[in-house]
């Protein structure tokens, strides 16, 4: 079981730091992660692995404002359910940046940092220099400011302080209503339900994931969360949040005139992304902080990776896109001298499976067209009505574009890898709802004959 970062260590590691001489621009400066969440973290180890036969390798710093380093956000949902214990969602052991070499700084908050002198000021009144600076802020939960959002009882579900508090409702079999029928909202409704909360999600569209999913593989879903015991109010808008006389929640009013009674409420709105850091520091930021495909800042030496960062207008949440960032900038800070090795980020259609226990659900690429775009569009449907299996392809020209599966999802990858590299399904359409098996030959078969790799 991986063990916590504690702040003796922190305080201690910090002392040696600040007596180091400033030379930033040195072969050996400090690389300093500011965020140790999975983007952070994973980047750190990463790259000390990268580095670790180099004979003058730089310095690697992981900064941590949460005592919790680099653990596993996307798993806190089993971890709500019962299923799992926090202990496991560590991405490493303690060991390991130890044995790599990375100081760990844990429990500590950077308040500016200082690029025209390379540094970072720490929120207990010292510095640190860096060579190259990488930030890993991540994002925050969006709360809407609804009449009374500050109540008691009104929580996001973002980290592991957040599963504390809302297993306790769980815990004292509390009605609960969950506003937001996306990802994280139906993962929380789920894992509350399951530890004994009375549980309702209150979603502003006509169905859930209504991003993700077309209509009858979501009225599938929903008819799943209603054997769970799990409510649902679609086309629900919310007006206020009711609380009584001491600021507590007791209900939430919507704007079709009815108040649904509860003893708590969680937002599950989406995120934003964390950038008042960069803000502060003289960084450019827009909805994120602007980088380029390089990952690169507005500003010499500084990168940022993760969800607090926006490429061409584009915010990321899903952990497919941070690693891509992770692996954008491997290239950058590992060969520095050689811009034409560096891999630059290149956006890829999103793939979404819900982590619920017992709830098959997948989802790669277009799955919404308008109206032009609808006529251009061939839809392939498999239903096994027994099962509860359903697989809906969505098909432009020779390229499968789109793919929604319930119920059995094993072949996701294989979609979504059709789907991203927009390779030709021409030969093999006619068999594409069957699966790989059904592909794979043909794909090998035409790969062998033009002289390519399969």
């Amino acid at each position: 079981m991986p063990a916590l970062f504690n702040t003796s260590q922190t305080h201690s590691a910090l002392h040696t730091l600040s007596e180091q001489p400033h030379c930033p621009n040195s072969p050996s400066s400090d690389v300093v992660i500011v965020g140790a969440g999975m983007a952070g973290s994973r980047l750190a180890i990463k790259l000390a692995t990268a580095l670790q036969m180099q004979a003058d390798k730089p310095r690697i710093v992981l900064i941590s404002k949460e005592r919790e380093v680099g653990y596993n956000r996307i798993m806190l949902s089993p971890v709500l359910a019962g299923e799992t214990k926090f202990e496991q969602t560590y991405l490493y052991d303690k060991s390991e940046y130890d044995n790599l070499g990375i100081t760990v700084l844990a429990g500590v908050g950077v308040t500016k940092i200082d690029t025209q002198h390379q540094q970072v000021l720490l929120d207990n009144n010292q510095s640190l220099d860096y060579g190259k600076l990488i930030i890993a802020t991540g994002s925050t939960a969006r709360v809407i400011a609804f009449p009374n959002h500050t109540a008691k009882g009104v929580h996001v579900f973002r980290d592991v302080a957040d599963v504390t508090v809302l297993s306790d409702y769980a815990k004292q079999g509390k009605k609960g209503l969950v506003i937001g029928g996306g990802v994280l909202g139906l993962e929380a409704a789920c894992a509350l339900s399951a530890q004994g909360a009375c549980m309702t999600v209150i979603h502003v569209d006509d169905y859930v994931l209504n991003r993700q999913l077309n209509l009858p593989a979501a009225l599938m879903l929903q008819q799943e969360l209603a054997c769970r015991e799990v409510g649902l109010e679609v086309s629900a808008a919310t007006s206020s949040i009711e609380v009584n006389a001491d600021n507590e929640v007791i209900g939430l009013s919507l704007k079709d005139g009815r108040t649904l009674p509860a003893d708590f409420i969680v937002m599950a709105v989406g995120i934003t992304p964390n950038t008042k850091l960069a803000a502060d520091s003289g960084i450019q930021v827009n909805r994120g902080i602007v980088v380029d495909e390089y990952m690169h800042s507005s500003c010499d030496h500084v990168y940022a990776i993760g969800e607090c960062i926006e490429i061409n207008e584009e915010l990321f949440g899903m952990v497919s896109s941070v690693n891509q960032h992770i692996q954008t900038l491997l290239s950058v800070l590992t060969l520095p001298d050689n811009k034409s090795q560096w891999t630059p980020f290149v956006g890829t259609p999103l793939a979404l499976k819900l982590k619920v226990s017992g709830i098959a659900v997948f989802s790669s690429g277009q799955v919404e067209f308008d109206e032009n775009e609808q006529a251009l569009i061939e839809t392939v449907v498999f239903r096994q009505i027994d099962s509860d299996q359903y697989h809906c392809l969505y098909i432009k020209g020779n390229c499968l574009v789109g793919a929604v599966l319930y119920g059995e999802t094993s072949e996701g990858n294989f979609y979504s890898q059709l789907i991203n590299e927009q390779i030709d399904i021409c030969e093999f359409k006619q068999d594409l709802i069957f699966g790989a098996a059904y592909c794979q030959p043909l794909i090998q078969q035409k790969s062998a004959s033009t002289g390519a790799v399969a």
